[in-house]
């Protein structure tokens, strides 16, 4: 997981059970609220669903003047997990980085 540290503007990653808030492992600094996150994600998904979308949430991102919050979904068997990564907003590229988060999560599980 360390490995996303090394993209421009990620300061911090971790990853989370979607549904408990479990934290599974974390890198770097200015993480995210593992239970927060998954409320969130929670929270968009109903809104979603109620919305009539069709599938699953697969991302979000969340905007402030100086950081950007990153989550991804991971679909798995079983509960789905998070991937989050913090930004800096003013370095980071944030297709590059959901790109690579898309790698990531296709390792963690295979």
């Amino acid at each position: 997981m360390s490995c996303l540290l090394e993209l421009p503007g990620v300061t911090g990653v971790t990853l989370i059970d979607a549904v408990t808030g479990l934290t599974y492992g974390e890198a770097g600094t200015n993480g995210s609220d593992p239970v927060e996150c998954s409320r969130l994600t929670a929270l968009i998904g109903n809104g979603l669903n109620a919305a009539g979308t069709q599938g699953e949430l697969e991302s979000v991102v969340i905007t402030g003047t100086n950081r950007l919050l990153v989550v991804a979904t991971v679909p798995r068997q079983g509960d789905p997990l998070l991937l989050t990564a913090v930004l800096e907003r003013g370095q980071a590229n944030l297709a590059l980085v959901l790109h690579h988060l898309g790698l990531y999560a296709a390792e963690v599980i295979a």
